[in-house]
């Protein structure tokens, strides 16, 4: 839920099996790797359960963003910090970055969940409701 106050623009959300990420692991390992770039750490190391909440939030970034395919492609734009089991951020670099910086307005709010072996993440692209009786802004 969005923080009171706020106005929920969009929202974007994206799920994946921890099963799914393992077969492409054993049978794509240089794939997968390629779309963590930024990830500095060795993927093999890595728990399935934390891949997956990488890989959905991303893909939740980027659907709540409404990216086209130019930049929806641009995986390593987009990067993901979720230190253990705390809240995931978002910094956006890149062609990515001057894109959010169009059309995002306010925050964004990230929600993760797994269950079953299912991760689910939400972004909500989130702004400060104008009270009623509040000025616009005039397009100039």
């Amino acid at each position: 839920m969005p923080e009171p106050g706020r106005t929920v623009l969009r929202v974007g959300a994206y799920s994946v099996g921890s099963a799914m990420l393992e077969r492409l692991l054993r049978h794509h390992p240089q794939r997968v790797r390629a779309l963590f770039r930024d990830w500095d750490g060795d993927l093999a190391g890595l728990p399935i359960d934390r891949l997956a909440r990488l890989w959905a939030v991303r893909q939740a970034a980027f659907r709540a963003l409404a990216a086209p395919p130019r930049i929806a492609g641009r995986w390593t734009e987009i990067e993901v910090r979720c230190p253990g089991d705390g809240p995931c951020t978002l910094l956006f670099h890149g062609e990515v970055a001057r894109y959010a910086a169009q059309v995002l307005r306010g925050d964004v709010q990230l929600s993760v969940t797994t269950t079953g072996g299912i991760t689910t993440a939400f972004a909500l692209l989130t702004r400060t409701a104008t009270p009623p009786d509040a000025p616009t802004e005039e397009p100039t």
